[in-house]
């Protein structure tokens, strides 16, 4: 009996030896002695395969359990074919292929883990789908930051690799950001000796504002992405201008860094895009030039058909002030800073790019101010975009000092800085692997050896190109070093997306859950309310007709009260579940009338009261349970989640569409009662309860307004 336990202590035995050997140094010394280490091991494995069958024998008469769980490790062992996978353990340290061994001693520990489980009848640990995807939610976390540090190395390698190219660069945005801060100062100039002036010569002043502020944009954009060249710095961004500060009808292209003239394939694409940003900015100034929104033609912000513009820089298509974001409203274009709705981690902010945004935001704040005929605010506003540029300036200068003094090992710096970046990743990784997963998701099977998270795949090779990146580095190959960083790149963002399909699985499956367990605790309501609603009828009508109950009609009325209070207490279940999840507007406010309206029926009945109005009450309850349950099954049968969550947001129990149907149940159901009230007003018994609920039906009618305004905002943002 002592065998068995001494068994599993073995194989413990057997594992942490094979582990030791993952964390023995791979000199060329050591190659020999990792081989000899590791057949030590196989050696030990084959006499404990041997050990396990002759155990069995020897307690199968007293314990047949424990004598099968040792033939199921033995054969466990031999269906993942162990002692051959650990010979080639062997034979890879002899060949001194360390990364290959790697591989094939991740599948042998994995299958030792399983058998020292089997041997002790360990399950696996399981967690809750909430858990598992508060665990997933955290590993795609220290992915994204991962995927940041990565893009900061890539760029900066891209810095180092090509340090001339990158400083001529700085030169031409320097040049650049010192010509807008001269017409920004112009600018401001011309606003303060014009404090006095019309609305037409402010307009003006705004037309130059937001000529600077597409510059400032579009240096912005320049730095963002790194596509500034030195051939012929400072032109690429620039707009020629005449003598009063407005465009000129110089064809941008004329001097442009990068374009060839010796009609080239690149001097064709190069022209195709320069034609299409001068069409849009043709059509902007047309837009600007024929009137749409002019100050002076009508009111700031008004076509001359009093409608609003939906061109004029600063405003919105309903001629309000936009929230403050730097925009013209040019459709297709990406705003500067945005990033849209769906997109992996934002790249690595550069410097002087974020002070540029908060310039371009200073100076469109600046456009509406001029446009609505205010000088001094928008005199302010300018001033503070030139200190914004000002600091951009320093920054741009900063980074130029910095790259111009780097040492002749900087790759060999970056290198050490990437290794260290894919030591956290491994460190992620391992964690991702050790994770507990669901039930549902263990039950699905995964084989030793084999990725069994989300994510864990692309992370490894993630991993794999880093070092390689570092190993590029080292050898000063900064090219060669930038493909393995971008590959890591796509590998990380890989990961993401994979994480993030299985988040949104756990959380539709999650919902799926809820919805079905909602629907089945209403449906219980409904079908409990139902027989205690025909039991009313049936004793008011019994009154009615014999003009007073016996005791045990009145005991079974007493009854019914305890019934409708016990419907609430399901009800209260429901709300709870909808208010845990808080992702829905009107159903747990539905919930909460429906579980007023239980209490109401409840004390009616402890009144003995078995009137037409109690009835009423409790034919809005069945009502409002079936509204509800309607709602349920048609979510159910659509499916996919309710607008939104995707990955990385909290999926919603509910669409809006079906929100939407409840608020219009619940106004109808408001009406009817109305209708109701009003029908029995003549009834001097009910004065005070009609009283009471014309004031409730009010208050009902005021949280429907609130709730559509809610569902409205929601939408909106």
């Amino acid at each position: 009996m002592n065998s068995f336990p001494k068994l599993a202590v073995c194989l413990s035995i057997a594992f942490a030896m094979f582990c030791g050997n993952l964390f023995a140094q791979d000199t060329q010394d050591q190659k020999s002695e990792l081989a000899v280490r590791q057949r030590q091991v196989e050696r030990k494995m084959v006499e404990l395969e041997a050990m396990f069958t002759a155990a069995a024998e020897r307690i199968r008469e007293k314990d047949p359990k424990r004598a099968d769980r040792l033939i199921k490790t033995y054969q466990k062992s031999k269906e993942q074919s162990l002692s051959k996978k650990m010979a080639n353990v062997s034979a890879l340290l002899d060949e001194g292929s360390f990364a290959e061994a790697d591989k094939e001693l991740d599948e042998v520990i994995q299958v030792l883990e399983s058998m020292i489980r089997l041997l002790t009848n360990d399950k696996e640990k399981t967690v809750s789908k909430k858990e598992e995807i508060a665990s997933l939610e955290k590993f795609k976390r220290e992915i994204q930051k991962q995927l940041e540090e990565q893009r900061k190395q890539t760029a900066e390698n891209k810095k180092v690799g090509n340090k001339k190219q990158a400083i001529e660069n700085l030169k031409a945005q320097i040049k650049k950001l010192e010509g807008l801060i001269k017409q920004q100062d112009e600018n401001i100039s011309e606003t303060k000796a014009n404090l006095k002036s019309g609305l037409r010569k402010l307009d003006k002043l705004a037309d130059k504002q937001f000529q600077i502020r597409k510059e400032t944009e579009e240096l912005a954009n320049a730095i963002r992405e790194q596509k500034m060249k030195q051939d012929e710095p400072g032109d690429q961004v620039s707009a020629k201008k005449d003598a009063d500060g407005k465009p000129t009808d110089a064809k941008p292209g004329d001097g442009k860094p990068g374009e060839k003239k010796d009609g080239s394939d690149s001097e064709n694409k190069e022209d195709k895009k320069l034609e299409e940003l001068q069409k849009r900015k043709e059509d902007l100034e047309r837009k600007l030039q024929e009137g749409e929104g002019k100050p002076g033609d009508g009111k700031p912000g008004e076509k001359k058909d009093g409608k609003p513009s939906d061109g004029k820089p600063g405003e919105k298509k309903d001629g309000k002030p936009s929230d403050g974001k730097p925009s013209d409203g040019k459709p297709g274009e990406s705003k500067s800073g945005e990033q849209k709705s769906g997109q992996q981690q934002p790249k690595p902010q550069q410097p002087g790019s974020k002070q540029l945004d908060k310039a371009a935001e200073r100076q469109r704040m600046a456009e509406e101010k001029l446009a609505s005929g205010k000088p001094q605010d928008a005199a302010r506003q300018q001033e503070a975009a030139k200190e914004e540029l000002e600091e951009a300036l320093k920054e741009l200068k900063k980074e130029q000092r910095r790259l111009e003094s780097l040492p002749p090992e900087a790759l060999k710096q970056l290198a050490d800085k990437q290794r260290r970046t894919r030591d956290k990743t491994m460190d992620i990784l391992e964690e991702m692997k050790k994770a507990p997963k669901s039930k549902d998701e263990q039950q699905e099977g995964q084989q030793p050896g084999k990725p069994n998270q989300a994510g864990q795949k692309p992370a490894e090779q993630a991993g794999g190109a880093m070092k390689k990146a570092a190993d590029d580095l080292d050898k000063n190959d900064s090219k060669k070093a930038e493909q393995e960083q971008k590959k890591a790149e796509e590998k990380l963002e890989e990961t993401i997306e994979e994480l993030e399909e299985r988040l949104k699985q756990l959380r539709e499956e999650t919902r799926e859950e809820k919805l079905a367990r909602l629907e089945s605790r209403f449906s219980e309501m409904l079908k409990r309310q139902q027989i205690a609603s025909i039991m009313t009828i049936e004793l008011d009508d019994k009154r009615t007709n014999l003009g007073q109950i016996r005791r045990r009609d009145q005991l079974l009325i007493l009854r019914l009260a305890t019934e409708e209070i016990q419907i609430h207490e399901l009800g209260q279940q429901a709300y709870d579940l909808l208010v845990e999840d808080g992702t829905s507007v009107v159903f747990p406010e539905v919930v909460e009338d429906l579980k007023k309206d239980l209490v109401e029926a409840g004390e009616l009945l402890q009144s003995e009261k078995t009137t037409q109005y109690t009835q009423l009450v409790q034919k809005e309850i069945e009502t409002t349970i079936e509204d509800l349950i309607d709602a349920l099954k048609e979510e159910q049968k659509k499916g996919g989640g309710g607008g939104g969550g995707g990955g990385g947001g909290k999926q919603p129990l509910l669409k809006k569409s079906a929100e939407l149907k409840m608020l219009r149940m619940r106004q109808r159901r408001v009406n009817r009662r109305t209708i109701k009230i009003e029908e029995m007003r003549d009834n001097p018994d009910l004065a005070e309860i009609l009283r009471k609920e014309s004031d409730d039906a009010a208050e009902i009618q005021r949280k429907i307004i609130e709730m559509t305004e809610r569902i409205m905002e929601d939408a909106q943002q």
